[in-house]
């Protein structure tokens, strides 16, 4: 929905290609989920708002509409919700410092993915791992970045392989530099 309008800085965190133009699209999904919407459009108008509002640097919003989001992923048992949220959840707290609730956010969107929703196991571990790596455990982010790449050579998408390079290649520069 926004993807077009977000990529990651040399942190791999996410940031705007164009700040106005997201800004506008964050407003436009903003106004539609105002207008009402069943709760499966709800759901995911609140991540996208929140994804939006987290490239745009907005924590507190991101964080209130991904927990919405989240909310409303599991009142309605939908397990690939419930992993897409938790992780956006989980990014929402590293990027605003919380590392205690993005910790917690993170380990319940892997147990999630890990028991009914194999085939986000890869995103809910890329993400997870580049949270290790912030919070400076890099073997444990190498670990979790290195399965991900294992399940995302496996679905054979180069973007999604790329991406998981990019984190382990920036995982093993830090580790290079600590001595390990």
């Amino acid at each position: 929905m926004l993807h077009h309008l977000i990529t990651q800085d040399a942190d791999l965190r996410m940031v705007p290609t164009d700040r106005a133009e997201l800004a506008a699209a964050v407003d436009r999904l903003h106004a539609e989920l105002s207008a009402g919407a069943d709760p499966d459009r709800a759901r995911v108008l609140a991540r996208w708002i929140g994804i939006g509002h987290l490239g745009l640097g907005n924590h507190d919003e991101a964080r209130a509409f991904l927990r919405r989001a989240h909310e409303l992923a599991v009142a309605a048992g939908d397990a690939r919700a419930v992993v897409a949220t938790g992780v956006n959840s989980g990014d929402a707290h590293r990027y605003a410092g919380d590392l205690e609730a993005a910790d917690a956010c993170y380990r319940s969107a892997l147990d999630t993915a890990r028991s009914a929703c194999p085939e986000l196991l890869d995103f809910a571990l890329q993400h997870f791992g580049k949270h290790l790596a912030e919070r400076g455990d890099l073997p444990g982010a190498r670990a979790h970045l290195q399965e991900a790449l294992r399940l995302r050579t496996a679905k054979g998408d180069a973007e999604l392989i790329g991406s998981t390079r990019d984190a382990l290649d920036l995982v093993e520069s830090l580790l290079r530099a600590a001595g390990e």
